[in-house]
């Protein structure tokens, strides 16, 4: 008669650990690593935090960015706060290096003139920010915007329109007439006081800024320029500082 058989199976079918086998594969492919790689809880926390953020800036860069937002959102109060700071930090220095040159016989006074450090953080602060901010976009619409001049030739026409031009001589003149002002001068002094100290000032300015605002106009974007000039002008306020204090000017009356 008939003999009943068994319908075919799979060899997979026939092996049931077989399958199961190829069924976790299945899915374990399927599944994220963190999921699959078990760690202690300890452990686990940390590495999941090390895959998921950046390494932290260091303190210098979040510094910079933090400076670079404030000079995008407030570009003149961010530079006046500049100013007086290291204008103040010059006068500081200044005064130093003045009473350490001073004779050892001479009459003590005190480290620090306070007064004097005031009308020099005024001077840095608020009266001289506004005007360079406007000299420098205005030299850079004149040289760059309506004369054209190439990126070869820019540099040179700029410092020599600086230092030469007008620039040089108005800062300049400016610098001593507000602090001869600040100090209690009348309008007679204050010409005096520029009359006799612009000349000086001027040479000594071609010797140190021409080459300084030559690499400055090269290579420092026209928004960071004045910075580069308020961080160079650490060593020129400590020179004007100790070259023209208040006293020898009064002297000069």
């Amino acid at each position: 008669g008939h003999v009943w058989r068994a319908p075919p199976t799979s060899k997979a079918a026939g092996r049931p650990g077989m399958l199961a086998l190829r069924l976790s594969a299945s899915r374990a492919l399927r599944r994220p690593l963190a999921q699959c790689v078990r760690l202690p809880t300890s452990a686990a926390a940390p590495v999941r935090r090390h895959l998921s953020t950046k390494p932290r800036a260091s303190l210098p860069a979040r510094f910079g960015a933090w400076y670079e937002e404030c000079l995008d959102a407030y570009p003149l109060p961010t530079k006046m706060i500049t100013s007086g700071i290291l204008f103040s930090v010059g006068d500081v220095i200044g005064q130093l290096i003045s009473k350490s040159q001073a004779e050892p016989g001479a009459a003590a006074t005190p480290s620090i003139d306070g007064a004097r450090l005031a009308r020099a953080t005024l001077y840095g602060g608020i009266f001289y920010p506004p005007v360079a901010h406007l000299h420098f976009n205005f030299l850079e619409w004149l040289v760059v915007t309506r004369w054209a001049c190439s990126a070869t030739t820019m540099p040179f026409v700029k410092m020599f329109m600086e230092q030469f031009v007008y620039w040089g001589w108005f800062s300049n003149a400016y610098y001593h007439a507000v602090l001869g002002t600040l100090q209690g001068m009348g309008p007679v002094q204050v010409y005096k006081r520029v009359e006799d100290t612009l000349w000086d000032t001027m040479k000594a300015q071609w010797a140190f800024w021409v080459p300084v605002q030559l690499l400055n106009f090269k290579f420092v974007p026209v928004r960071h320029q004045l910075n580069v000039v308020l961080v160079v002008s650490l060593v020129w306020t400590t020179f004007l500082s100790v070259a023209f204090p208040p006293a020898k000017l009064d002297d000069k009356e």
